[in-house]
């Protein structure tokens, strides 16, 4: 127990989602009720109230993870992972909310829809794995000076570790990168395994010779199989986001 702390504080995190495991913990073992939950670089102190640091603890996030799937169900768990990763800024605090909701009514929490909360929480789980299951087909990779094929991506989620999970599988044999330019990190595949890591700002790709002339190709096929007289620019911007496209090889040359 922890005895020198406010009952009602403001928390802030490491920012990773077992560090927000690590909150929930905290919530029901120390007895902390989060005014407000941020991350430890975007935090905004209140010269009122002295904020609380939740140190993340890799067993205790394990546990919360595991009473998640058990009191509720394992669907709940990957709504609360897939609504982590969302951009939302509210997503802390409607997460820890639906948690709490889900240990008192088990799997039936997604029915309680007359909440605010569970209600936002399935939006931003939905549009997190929408983003992700689109960007596994949308992703170009191109080959580098290195033999390392390298895509570059702008997701408005943080999906990169959905997105490297699905390419360990599909791209098992190959050596890949996909770059998250938006958040500058990356997923480092070596053919065994992947980590994700911080990039430079101004990380430069160098990419083989006669890469340019196989992206031409692309390009040249991706015209040829197109039906001018069938074009439907509003349904192809339903199926494809414009912001995908300043990273997909056909929509560049």
């Amino acid at each position: 127990m922890v005895d020198n702390i406010k009952n009602e504080v403001p928390v802030f995190f490491d920012g990773s989602f077992d560090g927000f495991l690590s909150i929930v913990y905290a919530v029901y073992y120390d007895k902390i009720a989060p005014l407000s939950i941020q991350t430890e670089n975007g935090a905004q102190l209140s010269l009122l109230i002295e904020p609380y640091f939740v140190e993340t603890d890799f067993d205790k996030a394990a546990k919360v993870y595991k009473g998640i799937k058990r009191k509720i169900s394992s669907e709940a768990a990957g709504t609360v992972y897939n609504a982590f990763l969302s951009f939302e800024e509210s997503k802390f605090m409607t997460i820890l909310k639906y948690i709490k909701l889900g240990f008192k009514v088990g799997h039936m929490v997604d029915s309680h829809l007359q909440q605010d909360f569970v209600r936002d929480i399935r939006k931003m789980a939905g549009h997190v794995g929408r983003e992700a299951h689109l960007l596994t087909g949308f992703c170009r990779f191109a080959e580098t000076k290195q033999g390392v094929l390298y895509s570059p991506v702008t997701p408005k989620n943080d999906v990169l570790g959905i997105l490297a999970e699905h390419f360990k599988e599909r791209l098992m044999n190959e050596q890949w990168v996909i770059h998250d330019k938006r958040r500058n990190k990356a997923a480092i595949y070596d053919g065994e395994g992947y980590v994700i890591a911080a990039t430079p700002k101004d990380a430069v790709v160098n990419y083989a010779d006669g890469e340019e002339q196989v992206q031409e190709l692309w390009v040249a096929f991706f015209n040829t199989l197109a039906i001018k007289e069938r074009s439907n620019k509003k349904l192809q911007r339903q199926l494809l986001p414009l912001y995908f496209r300043k990273n997909m090889t056909e929509f560049q040359l």
